[in-house]
């Protein structure tokens, strides 16, 4: 019998298939089986899975009679006969070694479920990718590893958000039962509450085990009807916590207030407010109303700017959507403005760290190959390269590549920076800053000025 069951619920993944299954079949612990849930793809999906079956006794492949990623990992987890359930999106990746960690955790700690961190990630035009980091907790206060009891920290449910960088013992999880609703539909939120609810001992560790693709547009957290998914999977999560003590529920409509803004400004991403959702949205501000009322949702449990977002929702929804449009278009106008100061020219990057980072990546993104170097204070970067070009000096960057443009990326020293430029003889027309956010949101916004 094996020790880890492996569930993958798939629909129509064949540009990730490949890489996902052999990320989950090169694991260094062997021992697993791998349960391949199909909902009916019509891509090739269902072949590559077969193919795999044929190749390797471990993997099965089942058929779903319902397109409903629900159904289909209750089906996994019905059919499963390892000890432990683990769970794995086919358009994500697992880390090599994620299981051979989780489960000797489990085995040395007797935890009902063990937890690592995940990595989420973009795929860019010349194959590399940008990288963000997903984790539970800020492991400074916890080093590398925190054990404790879910049933007694409630404040799980705002800090723990996905399954599938978890293994759980097999007993714990026949007690969960997803939703069965249609299509990907943020089914795992139930889960993650039945999870939490029910474990006796957890331990989180701080090991990045698993890789969470972001540039499938396909994925339900793009699509313009998610705020519905998940007004819909709360609703059928708040029965689990109705009967729990009073920290319970209030951790759980914060929870609720926290996805629901955030699932605001998904919609203001796309650029749509979607009409066909309202009376979801007055559904939610309802729910979120009352549970201010019953004092389980208030002012001191949200910054003052958050508050007030909640009070726009229950006025009109559309002054919400509005505030986080004009937001997402001032960061939208921000990297316009980079792009076209640059132009058809090449430019070279002033600043390696986070925020150059991120301007570079969203170049790529979009397939403009129009940034030849970066340049830094910082000596130690010297000689590096960073999405395969070069870290030079300030002064060897002008001596390389006179005449080119600037692009200062840093929102503290940026004036320093760009006296630092013109004193070595950069024209101050060709220098620009940039020193807004490294909003991720901002990979799913098209720039249609510059398109």
């Amino acid at each position: 019998m094996p020790r880890i069951s492996i569930i993958m619920p798939s629909l129509n993944v064949a540009p990730y298939i490949r890489v996902c299954m052999d990320s989950v079949i090169r694991q260094t612990f062997q021992d697993i089986e791998i349960i391949c849930i199909d909902a009916g793809s019509t891509d090739g999906t269902l072949e590559i899975l077969h193919h795999y079956m044929e190749q390797d006794s471990r993997v099965r492949v089942l058929h779903s009679e319902r397109k409903s990623y629900g159904y289909q990992v209750n089906i996994g987890v019905a059919q499963a006969l390892g000890d432990y359930i683990g769970i794995v999106d086919t358009d994500d990746e697992a880390a090599r070694d994620m299981y051979e960690t989780l489960y000797k955790t489990a085995v040395e700690s007797g935890a009902d479920y063990v937890k690592g961190t995940a990595e989420g990630f973009f795929t860019l035009s010349n194959g590399e990718r940008y990288r963000f980091p997903i984790s539970s907790f800020e492991f400074g206060k916890y080093e590398k590893i925190k054990e404790l009891s879910p049933e007694n920290t409630p404040s799980l449910l705002g800090e723990d958000n996905f399954l599938w960088y978890g293994l759980y013992k097999k007993e714990l999880f026949k007690q969960v039962k997803l939703q069965e609703t249609e299509g990907a539909a943020f089914q795992d939120i139930g889960a993650l509450f039945q999870t939490q609810i029910h474990a006796k001992k957890a331990v989180y560790t701080k090991k990045t085990v698993y890789y969470y693709r972001q540039d499938n547009m396909n994925a339900s957290s793009y699509n313009i009807r998610s705020f519905q998914y998940v007004a819909n999977e709360y609703s059928y999560s708040e029965k689990f916590v109705n009967d729990l003590p009073f920290k319970w529920r209030a951790f759980f409509y914060r929870k609720l207030f926290f996805h629901v803004m955030d699932r605001m400004y998904a919609m203001a991403v796309s650029g749509n407010f979607c009409e066909d959702i309202w009376y979801d949205i007055r559904d939610v501000s309802k729910r979120l109303k009352q549970a201010n009322e019953r004092g389980l949702l208030a002012g001191k449990d949200v910054s003052d700017e958050q508050w007030a977002e909640l009070e726009m929702l229950w006025k009109d929804p559309r002054l919400l959507y509005d505030k986080y449009y004009s937001q997402i278009m001032t960061e939208k106008k921000s990297l316009v403005d980079v792009i076209q100061h640059v132009g058809n020219s090449s430019m070279i990057l002033f600043g390696s760290g986070k925020l150059g980072k991120f301007i570079h990546a969203q170049f790529l993104y979009r397939d403009y190959k129009n940034i030849v170097a970066y340049c830094d204070n910082n000596c130690s970067m010297y000689g590096k390269q960073q999405y395969g070009i070069r870290i030079l000096s300030p002064e060897q960057a002008v001596i390389e590549f006179p005449d080119i443009k600037y692009v200062i990326a840093n929102k503290y020293y940026a004036e320093e920076m760009r006296k630092q430029l013109v004193s070595l003889g950069v024209k101050d027309s060709d220098i620009m800053v940039y020193t807004n956010s490294c909003d991720i949101r901002l990979f799913g916004v098209s720039l249609n000025e510059v398109d």
